[in-house]
């Protein structure tokens, strides 16, 4: 199913914005003309991924213990981060951001 979800305008560049999807959180990150989707809780704890930042071309920093991973792919890049956290399809269309989700 296709979620609208927000308007690219909104979405700082290399800043994380928590929405929510059918009550699931799901961070969203712009890198340049690219928009990330993964699940909003780091695998680590299960801590909110808003307020990490990016440190890398596609890497995100978890604001609570140092771990990191891959925003296209979910994998981890940094422990503690040990497990994957799932990542959505994004369509970008009309200066909105559409997130697909099962």
């Amino acid at each position: 199913m296709v979620h609208d979800v927000a308007a690219v305008s909104d979405l700082p560049e290399g800043t994380g914005v928590t929405v929510f999807v059918e009550g699931q959180p799901v961070l969203l990150v712009r890198v340049g003309d690219r928009v990330f989707a993964t699940e909003g809780l780091c695998s680590h704890e299960e801590q909110p991924l808003e307020g990490g930042s990016l440190i890398g071309p596609t890497e995100w920093l978890c604001p609570h213990h140092g771990g990191a991973l891959d925003l296209a792919t979910g994998r981890p890049t940094r422990m503690p981060v040990c497990s994957s956290v799932e990542t959505f399809p994004v369509r970008l269309e009309g200066g909105r951001v559409l997130v697909v989700m099962d």
